[in-house]
Order: structure tokens, then sequence, then C-alpha cells
């Protein structure tokens, strides 16, 4: 009789077979969700792992350029003139009397710019190479103005 009253007791419980039936993986949400982050965090990493160098470039012209601005502006305050000098291993540096971008360059070993009490300057422009990037740098004569541009790639 006991072997009975154990199927009878068998039949009566309930027996859920819900994880026999049911699909195992991930929910459309969960996948989306899941690349969203990815794609994120790609955008976040992605540039700082290249470009260094050019930002480093960047950050050497603008330093340049700030230097300029300063011995320009202490020519002015002061009432003498301000000479400034400045040379990098790492960069090449031509200069041309020219004020056109595409005049002809004389390569020199070191930057030697002096700015009058009353805004000017010995003038010129520098073309600055380090790599495959150029950055230019314009010093106007008659008003001491100091503009950059640059370009990522050089021919």
């Amino acid at each position: 009789m006991v072997p009975t009253a154990i199927a009878a007791a068998k039949a009566m419980t309930p027996t859920f077979h819900s994880n026999a039936h049911r699909q195992r993986g991930f929910t459309l949400l969960e996948l989306i969700l899941v690349m969203g982050i990815v794609a994120l965090a790609a955008a976040v990493v992605a540039p700082n792992l290249t470009g260094l160098d050019g930002r480093n470039f960047d950050a050497q012209l603008r330093d340049l350029v700030a230097q300029l601005n300063y011995a320009r502006r202490s020519a002015i305050v002061s009432g003498q003139v301000s000479t400034m000098q400045w040379a990098d291993d790492n960069i090449s540096l031509e200069f041309s009397a020219d004020d056109a971008r595409t005049s002809s360059y004389e390569p020199i070993d070191s930057l030697l710019v002096s700015f009058y009490p009353e805004g000017g300057t010995t003038g010129g422009r520098l073309r600055l190479t380090q790599d495959r990037q150029q950055g230019w740098i314009s010093i106007d004569a008659f008003t001491g103005r100091i503009t950059l541009s640059r370009e990522k790639d050089a021919e």
C-alpha cells in the first residue's frame, strides 16, 4: 500500500514545469542597454587613445602665442622694447618676412622677436612643423597682432 500512497501523493502535488518551457537568453531591452553603454564608453575613450601628439603640438603653439602676446603687452606697458626668444628641439621653425602662407620660408634655429612700445614688432610669418603637423603664426609688423592658424596634416 505504500507505493500507491506515494503515487497518490505525487498526483496531488502540483508540479510546475515553467522552467522547462521558458527560453533562456537576454531581452531586446537588455541588449540595447548594454550596446548603448559600450558605445558611450567607446566615445569617451577613443579620442583619448589617438592624437596625443596633435594635442601636444596644439598646446605648444598656444603657449608660444601666449608668450608672444605677453612680450607685446610688456613692451606697451613698460614703454621699453621687449624681446622674446623661443626654441624647441622637437619642432622645426621656418621664417618668412612675407605674410603669405605660400611664400618661401627659411629654416631658423630659434625665434627672436622684438616688440616696441608703440605696438609694432619685427613681424613676419612662422611655419612650425612637427612630424606631419604644421602651424603658422603671423606677427603683424605694424600692430604687433599675433594670429595662429593650424593644419592637422601637412602635405
